[in-house]
């Protein structure tokens, strides 16, 4: 399949060399120095540098047509070979650093020998943004198409995977060789923080099928979502959900929450939108069963509004109020659990009262300004929850074991009050 990017990368940087044509002419001249170019490239690029090399002279001559290929086909080609093969990731892009600086150097060299200065100046700065898009776009490419064989790689290994991440859940260390190579393969380096991500739909429409299709689609889209030169990823699906045990340099969850903030969450999968959850940074292998508690948590707080989650951002009263169990309800009073279920729009009033007194901070001109209504009003309905209650709203106290009682009951109930 043709990557619609490349071209729209390639034909500015055409137009770009067809308005200089010194700097044209320095790329052209490359096709009689592939000798000397490779004498001077890594080692593990030698096999690719004809495609490479008439890849670039293509761009500078106006000569890439668009077809049914991608024209940085042979880079993917390479990249998966190199990840069949077990080759890390980081050697690749090296490699391809050091044909960067390789290309710059010669073509630099070569800008000496030929036209004004003035000239020389303005082809410098093309050749300069050009080495620099190019190769760019080149690491992404490999990246991309390194992770996604990577991903079956593991696929063929999969009692090994399965095993590693078994142990890791479960706070273990790997031990054996090979579950150490699997590690060091997917990016996850000792001594680097760690996170726990947990995704899945939010909602269970479907049958069981419909459900492993969605998982498997969501494990795509997350393995995209985190590119292999910033995170290091092991990812499983199992009961019903998206694991994801993430590593990455300084703060991982932030890094995550950005990485997966640009429309993964949002997208639909199979007619459903995904919910993550993430768990506080660990540094240590022992500490992965308490994130993957926390990215579990988290993602019971997550909605459609708001599909990413971070334990860290969950605010404690609300998960005491969400964890209450049964005991707790029971000791929720009458008069709450009327107030909630009421469907008269007088009770939704005072519900709703009640909530926007606390937000504003018990300020009763506040609350009737973003109710529309008198300040007289407001009084009128505190008054009348106080009666019903028997117990002050316009106090901390109060307000607090109102607001707690009728939050225990929607989440419990399932039904908002207003």
């Amino acid at each position: 399949m043709p990557d619609p990017s490349s071209y729209n990368l390639i034909r500015p940087w055409s137009d770009r060399f067809a308005k200089d044509l010194l700097a044209k002419a320095v790329v052209s001249d490359l096709r009689g120095r592939a000798d000397e170019i490779w004498q001077h490239a890594f080692q593990l690029l030698q096999r690719e540098s004809p495609e490479l090399l008439r890849m670039i002279i293509a761009v500078a001559c106006g000569e890439v047509r668009r077809s049914t290929l991608d024209p940085f086909d042979f880079v993917r080609t390479h990249a998966q070979s190199r990840a069949r093969h077990h080759v890390p990731l980081v050697a690749s892009l090296h490699a391809y650093r050091i044909a960067h600086r390789t290309y710059s150097e010669i073509s630099q060299d070569a800008l000496g020998r030929h036209g004004t200065p003035k000239d020389i100046v303005g082809a410098q700065r093309i050749l300069s943004d050009f080495w620099i898009e190019f190769f760019h776009h080149v690491g992404d490419v490999l990246a991309d198409a390194h992770a996604a064989e990577d991903v079956l790689v593991v696929a063929r290994e999969t009692e090994s995977y399965v095993r590693l991440m078994n142990d890791l859940l479960h706070g273990v260390e790997p031990a054996e060789q090979e579950l150490q190579r699997v590690c060091a393969l997917r990016g996850i380096r000792p001594g680097a923080s760690l996170a726990v991500v947990v995704a899945k739909p939010l909602g269970a429409n479907g049958d069981h099928v419909d459900r492993e299709v969605t998982l498997r689609s969501l494990a795509r889209l997350l393995e995209q979502a985190l590119s292999p030169k910033v995170f290091g990823t092991l990812i499983d699906v199992k009961d019903s959900q998206v694991t994801a045990i993430v590593c990455g340099d300084g703060d991982t969850g932030r890094n995550l929450v950005q990485a997966l903030r640009v429309g993964f969450a949002r997208r639909a999968t199979n007619g459903q939108c995904a919910g993550v959850g993430i768990s506080a940074d660990i540094a240590e292998v022992a500490r992965l069963p308490e994130a993957l508690e926390e990215a579990q948590i988290a993602i019971e707080f997550a909605t459609a509004k708001q599909p990413l989650m971070r334990f860290s951002d969950i605010h404690l009263p609300d998960l005491l109020v969400r964890r209450a169990d049964q005991i707790a309800v029971r000791l929720i009073p009458a008069w709450a659990r009327q107030l909630n279920s009421a469907k008269d729009r007088q009770s939704r009033d005072l519900i709703r009262t009640m909530r926007l007194f606390a937000d504003c901070n018990f300020n009763v001109k506040h609350t009737a300004r973003e109710l529309g209504v008198h300040t007289n009003t407001v009084y009128f309905r505190l008054n009348r929850v106080k009666k019903i209650s028997s117990i002050d709203p316009r106090t901390y106290a109060g307000a607090s074991a109102i607001l707690t009682a009728l939050r225990v009951l929607e989440i419990h109930t399932g039904v908002k009050a207003s």
